[in-house]
């Protein structure tokens, strides 16, 4: 069947697809369709994965623009299910095609999840093709790239879920001697990224559709544009322009229109510090032979510190405040009153953020409501995330030592009672980041009282926002991920995929395809601590100039302690008044880079004859060019 510039086939006998696209091929290659059944087997459930064509009944269906293929009678555990998988192609334009997925006759809890289609790719092996990937802040890997393979390699065999650091967007592409598809998740709320090897040595990508409370539930949808001559700009452009159909792109004016109160940290660094930090016995980070403890600074210490940064000519400051709780930093959450008495308790603290608005600076709380500790004062386990099984989930990891969960419907009233007790003790908080919420999928809860999906996990969460933010607070949370993006101003980070992501290699060629999408809608700071997120050996500012991003500053040095098991940045003594200017030299023209482009878009990342001399392109006309050898950054400004 064809539509104007697309020719669609499938074979009955193989169930691969093949798109023509103004004549060149697309085929189905890597990991075939497959389904994970879920059954239960006394008090668990065990998941068994079977190729989408093992179902004993198939029939297919062609119409003038679409394929409608239905699998029935799987078998699992010598049982054969009562559903049936409905899988369609169908031309919905001239330059796309559009695969959905849905379920008929789900009577339980059978299907856990749907990988469908197969990725894409050339037909006929290409001299230049690569892959198009949203990890992070982005990256472009060629076939037969070698460079970190271990690393890549272990991303073909993992489920990488839409909304955390793994893939911030809903959408990838395949680039090959210029033709081009993008391919963009229509329904991303119960979906993951799922890759593999395909011919030519190419790394290609799918959906991995997971079930939402138990079930398919409702049809899910992905979408596929192509083009004749195109690249990863063209990807990330696609999705922009996607956002923008569907009136999901909000821009950082239209935020300032609703909260003038933005507007303080147009041109302003990021001052990132620690108070009080203690790890719990029961955290995996504790060390039972050594220090566990450590008081940066009281409330009022650090007030006299930003004085001296005011006085030393600092103008601007975004300060994001850790360890200000009763137990510091990660503990008791979601409630973490009163504030932490050794640094000076409600006297002190109220007395820190009073002295940041007589300077002018940003004074913001990180804050969490997704990490639910069980010694918090405020835990009650029927309020935590319930698991299909019944179970709670677990973690060790972090400082305050066992949390679950808390279920996301309930996060709005934890937000409301810490706010509402700050501005009675007169906090003057201006800000507010809400740990991981913006990077972490939805939490479906199963729980008997308080059923939620995924989907609705992430409006709950995006409740909590928008409730400060009406008050005039400056919301951040951690990383860009595209569901709560819309309830930000700036995040904690966007920075790009590394293994380790501390000081490591960069997984396949970075580009900065978020960027592409988001720069005029959410302000991200660049150069953190110790590398994080930049490839090791190259220098932060040169990416926060490219991105015309935030800088962090970095005033008490870049020196790391040893609290616990874990090395940290050790927020405790100031440099000296000689060294504190030349920071300030430092990111200054990075301020002021960010503050004449941090509303324009991002109109074209490229490649000035190798990977490592870049060029970005704004839509004032300024462009800003890198060179990651000589280590320079040149500003044409318009």
């Amino acid at each position: 069947m064809a539509e104007n510039n697309i020719k669609l086939n499938f074979s009955k006998f193989s169930g691969n697809y093949e798109i023509a696209h103004n004549g060149f091929s697309w085929i189905s290659d890597g990991r075939k369709p497959y389904i994970t059944i879920r059954r239960k087997v006394g008090s668990r459930y065990i998941a068994i994965s079977h190729p989408l064509w093992s179902a004993l009944k198939k029939k297919t269906k062609f119409s003038e623009k679409r394929i409608v293929t239905r699998y029935s009678d799987f078998i699992a555990l010598g049982k054969k299910l009562p559903f049936t998988i409905v899988c369609t192609a169908e031309i919905t334009g001239e330059d796309t095609v559009e695969f959905s997925l849905k379920a008929e006759n789900e009577a339980g809890y059978d299907i856990q999840a749907v990988y469908f289609p197969a990725p894409f790719n050339s037909k006929l092996k290409r001299k230049n093709s690569y892959h198009v990937d949203p990890m992070r802040q982005g990256f472009i890997l060629p076939d037969g790239y070698k460079k970190n393979f271990a690393t890549i390699y272990g991303y073909a065999h993992i489920k990488r879920p839409i909304n955390t650091g793994d893939c911030y967007m809903p959408v990838w592409g395949r680039v090959c001697d210029g033709h081009t598809f993008t391919a963009i998740v229509d329904t991303p709320y119960d979906a993951s990224m799922y890759s593999s090897f395909g011919k030519h040595k190419a790394f290609v990508n799918s959906v991995y559709w997971q079930s939402s409370l138990g079930k398919l539930s409702y049809e899910r949808k992905i979408r596929f544009v192509f083009h004749e001559n195109g690249d990863y700009n063209t990807v990330a452009k696609d999705y922009r322009n996607y956002l923008i159909e569907k009136n999901q792109l909000v821009t950082i004016d239209e935020k300032i229109a609703k909260n003038p109160n933005i507007k303080k940290i147009i041109g302003a660094p990021v001052l990132h510090h620690k108070i009080f930090s203690k790890i719990n016995e029961k955290s995996q980070f504790y060390d039972k032979n050594g220090s566990n403890e450590i008081l940066c600074a009281t409330f009022r210490e650090r007030a006299e510190q930003m004085k001296r940064l005011k006085t030393l000519g600092l103008d601007k400051l975004y300060i994001h405040t850790d360890g200000w709780g009763k137990d510091g930093y990660d503990n008791k959450h979601p409630y973490i009153l009163p504030p932490c008495e050794e640094a000076g308790g409600w006297d002190g603290f109220k007395k820190f953020s009073e002295v940041c608005r007589e300077l002018g600076y940003v004074f913001a709380l990180h804050d969490q409501y997704r990490d639910y500790y069980y010694d918090s004062p405020a835990f009650d386990k029927e309020k935590a995330v319930t698991n299909i099984d019944g179970t709670n989930p677990y973690c060790s990891i972090w400082d305050g030592g066992e949390p679950s969960y808390l279920c996301s419907e309930f996060a709005l009233e934890a937000v409301k009672r810490t706010y509402n007790e700050l501005e009675e003790h007169g906090v003057d908080v201006q800000g507010a980041y809400l740990d991981v919420f913006s990077i972490m999928q939805g939490d479906e809860c199963f729980h008997k009282d308080h059923r939620i999906t995924r989907e609705e996990s992430m409006h709950f969460r995006g409740e909590c926002f928008d409730y400060l933010n009406e008050k005039g607070f400056i919301m951040s949370s951690e990383e860009p991920g595209m569901q709560l993006l819309n309830h930000l101003a700036l995040v904690h980070h966007g920075p790009h995929a590394l293994r380790p992501q501390e000081n490591g290699q960069a997984v396949g060629i970075p580009v900065p395809l978020g960027n592409l999408v988001y720069h005029d809608c959410i302000m991200v700071p660049w150069n953190w601590f110790n590398n994080w997120g930049i490839p090791k050996g190259e220098d932060g500012d040169l990416y926060g100039a490219l991105n015309a991003g935030m800088p962090y500053i970095h005033p008490y040095g870049n020196s790391l302690r040893k609290i616990g098991t874990d090395n940290r940045t050790a927020d405790i003594e100031m440099m000296s008044d000689e060294d504190l200017k030349k920071e300030f030299e430092r990111i200054r023209p990075l301020c002021e880079l960010q503050a004449k482009l941090y509303n324009k878009e991002m109109l074209k990342h490229e490649f000035l004859g190798s990977y490592r001399k870049q060029k970005a392109t704004y839509s004032n006309g300024t462009s800003v060019v890198i060179d990651l050898d000589k280590n320079t950054y040149k500003i044409d400004l318009q």
